[in-house]
């Protein structure tokens, strides 16, 4: 089963995923259905088990705001979710700010990455404006909009890396996939978001490369 493959789920409304859904709701011409209590969620069935711990789950939700398999894509709602309007240059910054975290991500699995993300990434922490709160401890964005908005999930990837739980937030090796897991193995092998789907699919293919002139 692909991605497609989904558990429908029961969810509570909240205020981000009212207006996330009001949000893809108006893309897709449908009426929005957030006036219920209870919502209709669709999480693929290999998310969960793989699903980082919090706060860096929130890293997590951003990067998979993409599904590359099926050509989907629901940043808008995301963005809507953290307050932001989705005009087109606070959908393009996102996405680059989500694309550069990714190949932090890839190359968290070993894997070569497509140039250099950090000089976008340290742009991107420069114009979230950080100050210290001393109290949680945290680094807290002082810009407004979409720039504190990725400041925050920056912020957060920043703290994994200090406690030791960055390396485990992965991309899947499918490079058609590349949906980003937690590796949550003893041993921090864990290389495809499943192994059932991206895992065996790719180790049959490079099996039939390899017998394909014997």
């Amino acid at each position: 089963m692909g991605r497609s493959g989904c558990e429908r789920s029961l969810a509570p409304v909240t205020e981000s995923a009212a207006r996330a859904a009001r949000y893809e709701s108006r893309r897709a011409g449908r009426p929005s259905n957030t006036g219920q209590q209870l919502i209709v969620v669709s999480v693929p069935r290999y998310d969960i088990p793989k699903a980082a711990p919090d706060p860096l789950r929130r890293v997590q939700l951003f990067v998979n705001t993409i599904d590359l398999t099926h050509d989907r894509e629901w940043l808008g709602g995301w963005l809507e979710g953290q307050g932001v309007r989705p005009t087109d240059a606070a959908l393009r910054r996102a996405r680059e700010v989500r694309e550069a975290i990714r190949e932090l991500l890839i190359a968290n699995n070993r894997q070569p990455v497509d140039g250099d993300p950090y000089p976008l990434l340290r742009r991107a922490a420069k114009a979230a404006r950080f100050t210290l709160d001393l109290r949680q401890p945290e680094l807290v964005p002082q810009t407004p909009g979409v720039e504190g908005a990725l400041g925050r999930v920056l912020a957060i990837a920043f703290t994994a890396m200090l406690d030791g739980t960055w390396p485990r937030l992965k991309v899947c090796r499918n490079h058609g996939c590349r949906w980003a897991f937690y590796d949550h193995s003893r041993n921090r092998s864990a290389s495809w978001c499943s192994m059932q789907l991206c895992g065996n699919r790719t180790k049959t293919r490079a099996y039939r490369r390899r017998h394909v002139h014997t």
